[in-house]
């Protein structure tokens, strides 16, 4: 059983997705991005720049607090 819903937004094409956020029943915000894009994301982090950003997590009651998670 998921225990909150997270609001997801997708970087298609080069840019975010014009799009509302996606609502996900999820977790944790790791398994939100992967529920939304399908595919294993990272967390975004200081170990260098990532080769393409993929999505965007917004936990729920976060206002304005996102965390980006990229591809690797």
């Amino acid at each position: 059983m998921y225990s909150n819903m997270y609001r997801v937004q997708l970087w298609p094409n080069g840019r975010w997705d014009r799009q509302p956020w996606r609502m996900v029943a999820a977790n944790s915000e790791a398994e939100a991005a992967y529920k939304a894009t399908g595919e294993h994301l990272e967390k975004a982090g200081r170990e260098g720049p990532r080769v393409k950003l993929r999505a965007r997590v917004m936990p729920p009651g976060a206002r304005g607090q996102v965390t980006p998670f990229y591809s690797s």
